[in-house]
């Protein structure tokens, strides 16, 4: 395999091993303790529809505003909508005033992450990789369909932040992977050649797809440990997707580890 200037590496499944559960209903059952405190009353099924909702018309309105196919919006908008939009409410000595607001949705927001996350810490593998290509004098950015609000703690939490050139989160740029103006628009603010670069993630479509409609070279770490059958029916997929018959990783992985 070729020697690359830049690695750019997608985060969960990839970097971090994380596990979530947005559908317990132990977590809205909280959720709707939390808002009850701040004077904002919802029934925990309630307030997950709600929820749902209010994601898919923050999505329908951010597409229709950038024209961008795979929008990324912020949630903490949705979390402070629940609270303003709630159908029944009391007084409450806690109630967040406007300025509060934006303190208050970030803190909901990782109350959220925090009660709906079952595990997640680096794979055994990551630092190592890291500091690796790093002694190699290469260049390390991270490209994450993810929140900011989430991911930059649990990406201090595992020590990982200090190890990058360049951090893009899907929510700070509004859309996410595999539209090809997320990747295109960390290699112009970096001043990146592509060529010099390659994609490093575990999901064909997004993060193999995404360095496919850039022509960008692409190593796919099987995290899920799909078999050959599997991961040929994704890469034939991705390759239709994109509209490109002959594009493969240049390297598949079981473990990150094996890449360097």
């Amino acid at each position: 395999m070729k020697h690359y200037k830049n690695y750019i590496f997608d985060l969960y499944g990839t970097l971090i091993d994380i596990e979530t559960n947005e559908n317990s209903p132990a977590l809205w059952k909280k959720m709707a303790g939390f808002y009850s405190v701040y004077g904002a009353d919802y029934r925990p099924a309630e307030l997950k529809k709600a929820y749902l909702s209010m994601v898919k018309e923050e999505e329908a309105a951010l597409a229709k505003e950038t024209g961008y196919e795979y929008p990324e919006i912020e949630l903490e908008k949705v979390f402070a909508r629940l609270y303003l939009e709630a159908p029944h409410t009391h007084e409450a000595v806690l109630s967040p005033g406007k300025n509060e607001l934006k303190a208050f949705s970030a803190y909901i927001a990782n109350a959220f992450r925090i009660i709906s996350r079952k595990k997640c810490r680096a794979y055994k593998n990551t630092e190592k990789v890291l500091k690796v290509l790093k002694s190699r004098g290469c260049c390390i950015y991270l490209l994450s369909n993810a929140q900011y609000v989430f991911t930059m703690p649990e990406m201090e939490n595992a020590g990982l932040v200090s190890f990058f050139d360049g951090i893009y989160i899907s929510s700070e740029h509004q859309v996410r992977k595999p539209d090809p103006h997320f990747m295109l628009a960390l290699l112009d603010e970096y001043s990146l050649d592509k060529n010099d670069c390659v994609m490093v993630g575990n999901d064909y479509d997004s993060d193999i797809g995404i360095a496919a409609s850039v022509g960008m070279d692409s190593i796919f770490i099987n995290t899920f440990e799909l078999d050959d059958t599997e991961k040929n029916k994704r890469l034939l997929a991705m390759r239709n997707r994109v509209g490109i018959s002959d594009y493969s990783p240049v390297l598949t992985v079981d473990d990150i580890g094996d890449i360097i």
